[in-house]
This record gives C-alpha cells, structure tokens and sequence, in this order.
C-alpha cells in the first residue's frame, strides 16, 4: 500500500494540539498518526467518517480534524458538514485529503465545511504549512476567547459599578413623601440605564416653606448618576449650617430662606464642570410657600413646570361643557444651565396657588419619549394629556402622576425610555 507521505517531514513548532485523524485505510492512518506525534502533537485515531463524527460530539479538547475524503458509512464532506452544523465552540479547523484534484472537488470540500485540502500523497511540507495554518487559526481564537474573558471581567466589574451607583442613588432620592399640612406630593422615577442623571426630592424648611427640586446632568449612566448626587447633597438643608437653601442668622428666627435664583448662583460657583468633564445640569427649583399661596421658582435651562388650576368648588359638568380646570405649561425663567459660565445670573419666576391647584415638575425625558416610529412626545401633548386625565381623574396629585406615566409607556409602546424620565407633583389641599 503506498504511504500517504513521499518523505520525512520537518517537526512544526506548536505542539500539544490534539488532532483526530478520521482514515478507513488503518496502515495510512497508523503513518499519519506516528508522523504526528513525532512532531509533538497529541494525535488520535478514528476508523471511519461516523467514529470520527462521535469522537468529535464526545471529546471538546480535540482541536484539529484531518480526514480522508471517502470513507465507509460517513464520507469526508458529509462529516464536514455535520460538524459545522454543530457551530463547535471553538471553532474546529478541519483539513480534508484526497486524491481527487479536480477545481469542481476543491470548490466541492470547501463547500462542505473544510478550511483547506491536502493531495495525496501528503506531501510533509505541504501538512506542516496547512497545519501551521491551523494552528494559526487555534491562536487567533484563543487570542479571541482571552480579550473576550477580559471584557466580561471588565463588564461584571461595571455592573458591579452601576449596582453600587444606583444604591448610593437610590439612598438620596425620597423614599416617602412629607407629611405637609394642606398639600401633598407624589413623583415617578425611571432611570434608563439603571442609574441617571435625574434628581428630585423634596425637603420641609419650615412649617409654611417646602423646597422643591428637579435635577438632570447631562449624559447617561455612572459619572452623571454620582454627579447629580452631589449637586441634590448640597440642596439639602442642614439644621446645623444652614447650607445655600436656608441661611442661619445670629437673631431670632435664626435663618432665612434663601431666594432660588440664589441658590441656582451658589450651586452654580460650586459646580463649573463643564470645562473639566463636559458636564452640565439643568435645574428647576422652587420654593412653596404654603401660608401666601405661590410657588417662586428658578429654571436653569430646564423645562418650565406646569400649572392645573382645579378648585375644589370647581367639577367637569358634563352636560354644560364647563371646564373644569386650565393646564398650562409655564414659562421656564431662570438662566443658562449650572456648570457652563462662572459668573452666571439668574432670575426668578412665581406661580400663584389656590387650593385645587396642582403643580407637575419634570424633566426632559418626558417632552422628549419618542414613539417607535419616532415621533417625539413633546410638551404640547404633556398639556393635553394632563388636561384630559385631570378631567377624568379623581383624586390626588398622585394619581396624576401615575396616568402621566402610563401614556408615556403606552407611547414608546413599551420600549426602554432613551432618557431618564422623572416626574414631581405637587397639589394643594
């Protein structure tokens, strides 16, 4: 039987490769095999194209396939093709020898799966090049599956990050509303990235003064999530120190409320981080004044708040057509975000309340919810929607709020929000 090498061969210089050889013919397999632990590698033996395919379900470590063309039972590209409907993991680089040298074979191996082929007689140079092919392939993917394990380190370490942000997060955002004499309050949060950039809350100065704040950094995920914690950190009042929202003073009453364009120009000098980190905050804050009736307020580059006047006195009639209230969007007056000019001035604007009224504060991630066919919500139909809920709606600021949300949803038609979407209510009793 004449061998499938013309000589001896020139040892490679990768070893310890496992190779199955699938060869019916035993004297040429027993050849094939005893030149390829010669040159190191680990190689073994199937008889036929079927114990080829078994060996190749049972055993992972095999590395290399190298397989006669016609075989009993399973051919060569026959096994070809079951093995790359496997789709192995990782991948099996598979030589195919035969003594058929037609163009239209070629192209028929190729076909069925085999990365390259081999004439016989195999030639030693000839396997040691197709071989260092392989091994080449075998590199690239180990290469792969390492940047690979890499990245998933990487990514388990950010998803660690993210978890720890958005406790931290969480830890700053109200968990219950305050208990406020002659009003109530009620908020829906959704961050889209499990943390964001949006930031509210609500804190009691004094028994007639509530501070009313929301927040949104720009950008997405961990940086702008611990940016806006420090930024609502330091529009918490401190019984101790006063802080930029409530001064102390040496006589009685021993502070005073700070104004909200000034406590927009303080947080402002405090936080310039556009040159930095190419950060910026919009902000809306506000303080209730609960015994005058009027909400004074600042916006810095954030959507205006929208006002629902709906008195107690005051009910939809059906059949007169009455209005029962007006929703209007009001005028965002304030100045440039925080974080962008040093020396920023900022003015203020004042609501005026009656019991019945509500007040809805938000951010951008509400105007700007898009469809699936992307169409933008807008603040148009923000006022729509809250004027026909507020018709049909009985009950608090919180079930607006809720209802608000819900369209949003139905909206984007059930896709994740792109931006954070934070909505503040405030009603009077």
């Amino acid at each position: 039987m004449k061998s499938p090498f013309s000589r001896a061969g020139v040892r490679p210089t990768r070893t310890h490769v496992r190779i199955l050889v699938a060869e019916d013919e035993r004297l040429c397999r027993m050849l094939l095999l005893d030149t390829l632990r010669s040159w190191g590698y680990d190689a073994v033996g199937a008889s036929d194209g079927e114990d080829a395919w078994n060996r190749v379900q049972n055993d992972p470590g095999i590395a290399l396939l190298i397989s006669d063309w016609v075989m009993p039972r399973l051919s060569g590209p026959d096994l070809c093709r079951r093995v790359r409907a496997l789709n192995r993991e990782p991948y099996l680089p598979i030589l195919l020898v035969t003594g058929l040298e037609s163009q239209e074979h070629l192209c028929s191996a190729l076909d069925a799966g085999a990365d390259a082929f081999l004439s016989k007689p195999v030639r030693p140079e000839s396997l040691r090049a197709q071989l260092r092919a392989a091994e080449r392939i075998l590199d690239l993917q180990e290469s792969l599956r390492e940047r690979v394990r890499r990245l998933e380190a990487a990514n388990e370490r950010i998803q660690r990050d993210l978890e720890a942000a958005a406790e931290v997060q969480k830890a700053h955002l109200p968990d219950r509303p305050p208990q406020v004499p002659r009003a109530e309050f009620a908020w829906s949060y959704d961050a889209c990235h499990g943390v964001g950039g949006d930031m509210f809350n609500v804190h009691r100065l004094d028994e007639n003064h509530v501070a009313i704040y929301v927040l949104d950094v720009s950008g997405q995920g961990t940086p702008a999530a611990l940016l806006s914690v420090s930024l609502s950190r330091a529009l918490v009042p401190d019984p101790h120190q006063g802080g930029i929202v409530k001064r102390l003073l040496p006589e009685p009453p021993y502070y005073e409320i700070v104004p909200p364009a000034e406590v927009a120009a303080e947080l402002n000098r405090r936080f310039q981080m556009i040159e930095q980190s190419g950060q910026f905050c919009t902000l809306l804050y506000g303080v209730l004044d609960l015994a005058r009736g009027h909400f004074r307020y600042v916006s810095a580059g954030h959507p205006g708040p929208i006002r629902i006047d709906r008195s107690p006195a005051s009910r939809f009639d059906a059949q007169r057509g009455d209005p029962a209230l007006s929703c209007t969007s009001v005028e965002s007056i304030g100045g440039v975000p925080i974080g962008i000019l040093p020396e920023a001035a900022y003015g203020e604007g004042e609501i005026g309340l009656s019991p019945g009224s509500q007040l809805l504060l938000y951010t951008d991630g509400v105007s700007e919810a898009r469809s699936k066919r992307g169409e933008e919500f807008g603040t148009e139909r923000v006022v729509e929607v809250l004027t026909e809920m507020a018709q049909k709606t009985e009950g608090g600021i919180g079930k607006l709020v809720d209802a608000l949300r819900q369209q949003l949803v139905e909206f984007a038609g059930g896709e994740a929000p792109d931006d954070d979407v934070t909505i503040l209510g405030v009603g009077l009793t």
